[in-house]
C-alpha cells in the first residue's frame, strides 16, 4: 500500500474519533449544566424556606417570652399527662 493511502486512512479514522469525542464531551457538558441548574433551584428553595423557618422561630420565641410561665406550666402538664398515675401506700387494696 502506498504512503498516501495510509495517510488518508489515518486521517479518516482520526477525524471520526475526534468528532465522536466532541459529541460525547458536548453531551457531558449538557448534563452537567442541567444538573447545575437543578442544584441552583434547590439551593434557592432551601434558602427561602430557611428564612421562613427563622422568621417563624423568632416569632415563636417572642410569644414564649411574653407568656413564659404559662408555657412552662403547659409543657409540664403535657409531660405529666403521659406519666402513669401511681397510687400511694395505704390506699391500695391488697387481696
Amino acid at each position: 500500500m502506498d504512503d498516501f493511502a495510509k495517510m488518508d486512512i489515518f486521517f479518516l479514522v482520526t477525524t471520526v474519533a475526534v468528532v465522536a469525542l466532541a459529541v460525547l464531551v458536548g453531551v457531558l457538558i449538557f448534563y452537567i449544566l442541567r444538573t447545575a441548574r437543578d442544584v441552583s433551584e434547590v439551593v434557592h428553595i432551601v434558602r427561602k424556606e430557611s428564612e421562613r423557618f427563622a422568621k417563624g422561630a423568632s416569632s415563636a420565641r417572642r410569644r414564649m417570652r411574653g407568656h413564659g410561665e404559662n408555657v412552662v406550666q403547659n409543657v409540664i402538664a403535657f409531660v405529666q399527662s403521659f406519666a402513669p398515675t401511681k397510687k400511694r401506700g395505704k390506699d391500695k387494696d391488697i387481696k
